[in-house]
């Protein structure tokens, strides 16, 4: 755990330096958190992008996570470490999940304080919220193991990127469809595409955790 914390901590500061990505995720953060319900937009809308913006940072931070290495030349110093190649990932994934959790996180919040101001009220309760919270979290695990999978045999960020559409459209439109079902009322409907997502993705998450990630070595990132 000592190892995946530590190449946590390293993306972290990597990040940091980055004061104008970090300005733009901030002013995206509060666009959507702030400024879209003030402007009074419908709840598909809001519940969609407090979403569709972290997987898409999911995206960037997971196609980066070692084909960035690769690109600015510093994959060899990263695997000459003594850091196992099982931390190496944990810790590249482990960034990307917190990261998205934490815009998605912030997005919401800030929604429900607008919401609360303007006493209006949010088509969603506390349970539902609680299932589409889980849904979101394995949605963000699943794509973050193939990500960073992808990222590590992507020789480049633009082919790790390339490589993970394939990934990310169907989910993006996976996530629209469910909140128009929602939205709509269509509560079986949703809960039925919802447990079948759950279920797919519980399988995927399960197969890189169990088998795919314990056969990596210094080989496979190469």
């Amino acid at each position: 755990m000592n190892e995946i914390e530590t190449v946590f901590r390293m993306q972290i500061k990597e990040y940091f330096k980055d004061k104008g990505a970090l300005i733009f995720h901030l002013c995206a953060v509060v666009l959507i958190g702030i400024v879209a319900p003030v402007l009074r937009m419908n709840d598909t809308v809001l519940l969609s992008g407090s979403i569709l913006f972290p997987l898409t940072l999911l995206k960037q931070w997971t196609a980066n996570s070692f084909a960035g290495e690769k690109e600015m030349k510093t994959i060899e110093t990263l695997l000459s470490s003594p850091i196992k190649s099982r931390s190496l990932f944990y810790g590249k994934c482990m960034f990307c999940i917190v990261s998205s959790g934490v815009c998605y996180l912030s997005i919401f919040i800030l929604m429900l304080l607008v919401k609360s101001f303007t006493n209006e009220p949010f088509q969603i309760n506390f349970w539902e919220w609680v299932g589409m919270l889980i849904l979101f979290f394995h949605i963000l695990l699943a794509v973050t193991l193939i990500g960073v999978d992808r990222s590590s045999t992507s020789d480049d960020i633009q082919k790790a990127i390339s490589k993970l559409s394939i990934v990310f459209y169907p989910i993006y439109i996976y996530i629209v469809i469910l909140f128009n079902l929602f939205t709509q009322h269509l509560m079986v409907a949703t809960y039925l595409l919802s447990a079948v997502f759950l279920v797919v993705l519980v399988g995927v998450n399960s197969f890189f955790i169990f088998i795919k990630v314990k056969k990596m070595d210094r080989s496979y990132f190469l």
